[in-house]
């Protein structure tokens, strides 16, 4: 069974980070996908309804996912934390970055990956960004 967890934290800086997993029998849990994100409007409203694209090198992987009122409301702002988030995936798709275009993808998978790609402060495509910079002011 593939889950998405999903963590923000204060000092992160508007960063979140997402992670999928297979939940073997054993109750071992094995990576499947990790990175680290920031949140445009239209990726917050995507991932409110229950999606999120994550990348490799070559591909862009949309998940859906479930357990959504488990995360904050449309109402409240995205600098809120999200804490240890757990969902379990229910439908995911795979899609070649160099063949995705408006005429071969599914209107609404077009749209979040778009979403993604356009994320306004660009943590989504930054090398330096993909370990995750945890902010600790000293005293």
């Amino acid at each position: 069974m593939l889950r998405i967890c999903i963590d923000k934290n204060r000092g992160w800086r508007g960063l979140a980070k997402a992670y999928v997993y297979e939940q073997e029998d054993t109750g071992l849990c094995k990576k499947q996908h990790e990175m680290i994100f920031s949140f445009s409007q239209d990726v917050w409203e995507d991932l409110l309804k229950g999606f999120i694209v994550l990348q490799d090198k070559d591909t862009y992987y949309v998940f859906e996912f479930n357990n959504t009122d488990r995360l904050p409301k449309p109402t409240q702002q995205r600098s809120v934390l999200i804490k240890n988030f757990r969902g379990e995936i229910v439908n995911s798709w795979k899609f070649s970055k160099t063949a995705w275009t408006s005429e071969s993808l599914p209107h609404g998978h077009y749209d979040k990956i778009s979403h993604f790609v356009r994320n306004s402060n660009n943590h989504t495509t930054s090398d330096w960004n993909c370990i995750g910079i945890r902010v600790i002011p000293e005293i």
